[in-house]
């Protein structure tokens, strides 16, 4: 037992170790800054572009903000692809819409903000 006790350092010392970091998500196409849409006719819809090294699978969570900057936020309930459908309830103002990607477990990306303006169509001078 004696002489195991001594050879485990030097066991230990022979090992290499290989740890594989899990790179960051890439975004490679930012989400349009601005979508202009009208109450009650809202249609189109928000996406990102993505990519990760070696391969590595992508998640995507979209997030909505009350301020225009990609901090904080709420996550969208069932947001979790690329493309993300503007809600068609969104009533008149605007909105703020930003995507975290992930590649693995890796540390999170976010993108610019994408803000949908949605007017109301029948106060609309311009329309």
């Amino acid at each position: 037992m004696k002489k195991l006790l001594m050879l485990m350092p030097v066991l230990f010392a022979a090992m290499s170790f290989t740890v594989f970091a899990q790179a960051a998500a890439t975004i490679t196409a930012q989400p349009a800054a601005t979508t202009i849409v009208f109450a009650g006719f809202i249609e189109g819809s928000l996406n990102v572009g993505a990519s990760a090294a070696g391969g590595q699978a992508l998640s995507f969570q979209w997030f909505r903000n009350t301020a225009n900057n990609n901090a904080g936020g709420t996550a969208v309930a069932g947001a979790t692809s690329a493309n993300f459908i503007i809600p068609t309830n969104l009533p008149p103002g605007e909105h703020f819409f930003f995507i975290e990607v992930r590649a693995g477990g890796g540390t999170p990306t976010r993108s610019n903000v994408a803000t949908v303006r949605v007017f109301d169509f029948e106060e609309c001078d311009l329309c």
